[in-house]
């Protein structure tokens, strides 16, 4: 088993603003693993909350590369080895567990959501995700969003409201609405709750900052919407911790290790009775074609990672009008068809 990498930056449509961070690019990690003529990519995306960098993604990748022989047929085992390297670096780890389930996917000659499931089922709709910008940006978005069914706003400043009704001005789609841990009072924030019900927004994602989880509980014991937690959960050990505080969870690949713990998350999160969003960083198409596989698990999709840059290196087809789109392509489904340099680990 061979494992490579190179160094690559995706540059976004438009300048990406949320409530603490605003941003027009963001760092990633390609990754190849082969193995005996097969070839299976993987991405370690890097948004500043992450705290990882490209140098600390190769490092790892070193790491996890001392491994000389494996049985790929046992891939989880190897999975578990790379987890207990060291603490974090969740989106490393996660490179490799996509490109593990690439190339396992091409060994075996089927698409990677048949080691999840028997049969394809129904894929959601992703929504398509709107960040805080000037009234002129927000109705361009609104128009390139025109196949979208759901938008995602990301909210959590003082002018929420004028935000939502500057949106309501273009468009009435229903509204996943993203705070970011923008709000710190909950009686104002159940208050625009009832406010932005009113509005068609369907859901609120991360109220208040990602430890103060007696104010979430308070407000989700007392919201008409559901309250789904984000920055407060990252790993599978984390629903213990925020069970009794939100309605569900956002499932990110590069938060959790990747496929194989956001399988996991799911299956524990039905069992609590929690709701299930499937979310992403901004990506390649690989990482998102990685989440698709799980996709007809979750009862919400933000999926549009890699709808919202302009070099995507990979090709593949993941919506189709506002609908997830699966491919029965052996592994993830995704073919690279920019020559990037891979560079070798050894």
């Amino acid at each position: 088993m061979k494992i490579s990498y190179a160094k690559y930056s995706l540059t976004l449509r438009h300048q990406f603003t949320i409530s603490y961070n605003s941003r027009s690019s963001t760092p990633v990690v390609l990754i190849r693993i082969e193995h005996e003529g097969f070839t299976g990519y993987g991405e370690a995306s890097l948004p500043p909350y992450l705290h990882e960098t490209q140098d600390s993604v190769i490092e790892f990748l070193r790491k996890a590369a001392s491994v000389k022989s494996i049985d790929v047929t046992a891939y989880a085992k190897f999975l578990m080895y790379v987890d207990k390297i060291s603490e974090g670096n969740t989106a490393a780890k996660a490179s490799i567990d996509i490109a593990m389930h690439d190339l396992i996917g091409k060994i075996q000659n089927k698409p990677c959501y048949k080691f999840y499931q028997e049969e394809k089922r129904s894929l959601p709709f992703t929504s398509f995700t709107i960040g805080i910008d000037d009234p002129s940006v927000i109705k361009q978005k609104i128009k390139e969003a025109e196949q979208f069914k759901i938008l995602k706003v990301k909210l959590g400043t003082n002018h929420d409201r004028e935000f939502i009704t500057l949106i309501r001005e273009e468009t009435d789609k229903p509204i996943y609405a993203d705070i970011n841990q923008g709000w710190n009072n909950k009686e104002e924030a159940l208050d625009n709750i009832y406010w932005l019900r009113q509005k068609n927004v369907l859901l609120i994602e991360q109220p208040f900052p990602k430890n103060d989880l007696d104010n979430s509980a308070w407000l989700t014991g007392r919201s008409p919407l559901p309250i789904i937690a984000d920055e407060s959960i990252q790993r599978l050990a984390d629903i213990e911790k925020i069970k009794n505080s939100f309605t569900g969870i956002n499932i990110k690949l590069m938060k959790c290790t990747g496929v194989n713990e956001a399988f996991k998350m799911i299956l524990r999160g039905r069992e609590l009775g929690l709701k299930i969003m499937l979310g992403c960083m901004t990506e390649t198409s690989c990482a998102i074609s990685a989440a698709l596989h799980l996709s007809s698990l979750v009862d919400y999709a933000d999926l549009d990672g890699n709808l919202l840059i302009t070099n995507d290196p990979f090709n593949a087809v993941t919506v189709s009008d506002g609908l997830l789109q699966l491919s029965d392509k052996p592994g993830l489904g995704v073919d690279l068809y920019n020559e990037l340099k891979f560079i070798d680990i050894y």
